[in-house]
């Protein structure tokens, strides 16, 4: 596994998320200002469309949390898992900064 460079932080634009490709995987990417950067599976394991950059960011049951664009799942954005159905897991990329810089680890 390795760190990839995905973008520069300035162009995350705070409280939403962006799509990315990362080693060949689609990484949903979120940027949520004081609580950090997320990054999970674009794909949402209910449909396995790749949409959940553009899902609605909101908390639940004390957690951030993305709701798919779809059927309104919530993918916890620190473990990926749905919290309607634990057996749906959007599964979580490793992220960072380092120099103004957002790098996530690839999964091989």
């Amino acid at each position: 596994m390795s760190w990839v460079n995905v973008c520069d932080e300035t162009s995350l634009p705070q409280g939403t998320g962006v799509a990315a490709w990362v080693a060949g995987k689609a990484v949903a990417i979120f940027n949520l200002g004081k609580h950090g950067l997320f990054a999970i599976d674009n794909i949402d394991p209910a449909t396995g469309v790749s949409l959940l950059a553009r899902g609605l960011i909101c908390e639940m049951e004390g957690q951030l949390c993305v709701a798919s664009p779809l059927y309104k799942q919530h993918y916890c954005l620190k473990t990926g898992v749905c919290l309607e159905d634990s057996q749906l897991v959007a599964s979580p990329f490793a992220i960072k900064t380092e120099l103004g810089k957002v790098f996530v680890m690839a999964k091989e």
